[in-house]
């Protein structure tokens, strides 16, 4: 019986953490250059870990580790002048749910409000629509599109 929780809770896991996308950097950056209209932006590409097992725990634990994760740190660098300075930035990665999460966990650690914020997350729907009540929140706009093929 134990067996058969292991296994089923395994598969679980799995199934929950196949958020993989097909798209590369560069497609990123072209789909941030159209979602932006050609002004100025800036992609941070969010890398994943090498398995599902791996990415699944990552994604959950992102959030608990705040700005010490590089790349929350990273995302809350590029995001946190947009209280008093037009920022667009593009957010993706090979791994829609774990880009989402480290947003979320950028988002949180900063203080006050985003008013000139426009992020553009390049990942899942789902993801997207956490990533956009996080922005919505802190007073930026999200604009979202999903990665080719999915």
């Amino acid at each position: 019986m134990k067996t058969a929780v292991v296994l089923f809770s395994l598969a679980l896991a799995l199934s929950g953490c196949t958020a993989i996308t097909s798209l590369s950097p560069q497609e990123a950056g072209s789909t941030a250059t159209t979602l932006f209209n050609g002004q100025n932006s800036i992609l941070i590409w969010v890398p994943a870990a090498d398995n599902a097992v791996a990415r699944g725990i990552a994604a959950s634990l992102i959030g608990g580790v705040g700005l010490e994760s590089p790349v929350v740190s990273s995302i809350h660098k590029a995001i946190s002048p947009a209280n008093n300075t037009e920022v667009r930035v593009a957010i993706s990665g090979p791994d829609s749910r774990f880009a989402a999460n480290a947003t979320i966990a950028a988002l949180k650690n900063t203080s006050g409000q985003l008013p000139k914020l426009q992020l553009a997350f390049i990942g899942s729907r789902s993801d997207s629509d956490k990533v956009k009540a996080a922005v919505e929140e802190k007073g930026g706009i999200l604009v979202h599109s999903e990665p080719a093929g999915r």
